[in-house]
């Protein structure tokens, strides 16, 4: 893990480790907009590593997106994947390492085939242009499947990355909408880890300084995308946050989110932050004092708080930044709420949950998640 400003230009000596020849995978803006897939191609030349460029990535990236990928990679015979951008890149690369090694289409690897992930991937180093996914430490690649009509999430310890290297000057140019839906998605991470049903004390500890860290930068980064100490802090959460919940898994809001996102097209982060207080009110019972624990974090100072405290600190910060706290508002009809429901139990991310969630919660979830309130 390599962080700091500056640390791009740390990829070319990274990535020499691995091979010669490398394929950039990355999404059209970072190619055509800001221009950073042709600075990391310098530094990549700098250091002796011919690099090419899969620049096919589109939002909520599909398990066809992965296979051409994969073309990409024999095609160019590269012997390091390096991502870089949001999610979505992230974990096309991540996956494109990984099935090009197995073999076969990404889709066996998923439902209901899920053919195993049995033997390593090729290295693949991340470089997040976003400070929310943490995609560039986890061993998750998150995938729309078109057969299922869903987002599955593929995971083994074989697609940990080779290396993260996390420079905050690459989301400097980050707009408020998606500075804040970025950093919702990094406090979800890490309040999902924090009362997942696998944290442990060194988890609850990254855990608990990430949420602090969004705390005190994520409405400074919202209002001010110049500021470097609060794009430094956003990073610096997400990574963090990263670190805890690919130990401990996430929670419910993932799990509604992700048919939310693949059903109705919300960004991941807006949708896994318009879930989170209906999520953390359902879990009340089960988390307990670690609500109260999340108050203190989001607010110093704050004397005495109780789990309900935490619940509410979360929706004043959502609210702050400006997302939308209610499925009605983001225009998902009632009668679209079962629909997402297959999508919601097909995930693994239930089972860290720190309460039980049956079919008929998550609907209920969803109904107070329309219906909006406290």
């Amino acid at each position: 893990m390599i962080y700091g400003r500056g640390a791009l230009e740390r990829a070319g000596e990274t990535a020499r480790q691995h091979g010669t020849r490398a394929l950039v995978v990355c999404g059209r803006t970072v190619t055509r907009g800001a221009g950073l897939a042709q600075r990391l191609g310098d530094v990549l030349t700098a250091a002796g590593v011919e690099a090419l460029v899969f620049d096919g990535v589109e939002p909520e990236p599909s398990s066809a997106t992965v296979d051409a990928c994969v073309e990409a990679v024999r095609a160019a015979g590269a012997q390091v994947v390096i991502g870089i951008g949001g999610g979505s890149p992230l974990d096309v690369g991540k996956a494109a390492a990984g099935i090009i090694t197995l073999g076969g289409k990404t889709e066996r690897y998923l439902p209901p085939e899920s053919k195993p992930i049995d033997r390593p991937a090729l290295p693949f180093i991340g470089l997040p242009t976003t400070a929310g996914t943490a995609a560039e430490i986890t061993q998750n690649a998150v995938i729309y499947s078109p057969s299922l009509n869903a987002k599955i999430g593929l995971r083994s310890p074989f697609w940990v990355p080779a290396a993260a290297i996390v420079d905050p000057a690459l989301t400097d140019s980050m707009p408020p909408d998606l500075t804040a839906r970025t950093g919702a998605d990094a406090l979800t991470h890490a309040l999902e880890g924090y009362v997942s049903r696998r944290a442990t004390p060194v988890t609850d500890a990254l855990a608990l300084k990430a949420i602090e860290l969004v705390g005190a930068w994520l409405e400074r980064a919202v209002r001010d995308g110049g500021d470097p100490e609060a794009r430094d802090g956003m990073a610096l959460a997400s990574m963090t946050a990263g670190m805890a919940f690919a130990n401990t898994g996430v929670g419910a809001a993932h799990s509604i989110g992700h048919p939310l996102g693949a059903l109705h097209h919300l960004p991941h982060g807006t949708a896994c932050a318009l879930l989170l207080p209906y999520v953390m009110q359902y879990n009340l019972e089960a988390a307990g004092e670690k609500f109260a624990q999340v108050a203190r974090a989001l607010r110093p100072g704050r004397e005495q708080p109780t789990p309900a405290d935490g619940v509410r600190a979360v929706r004043e910060l959502l609210r702050g930044i400006g997302l939308l706290l209610t499925l009605a508002q983001v225009g998902v009809k009632r009668e679209d709420l079962p629909a997402m429901l297959p999508g919601t139990m097909l995930s693994g991310s239930l089972k860290t949950n720190p309460r039980a969630v049956t079919e008929q919660d998550a609907l209920q979830l969803l109904e107070r998640a329309w219906e909006g309130g406290e």
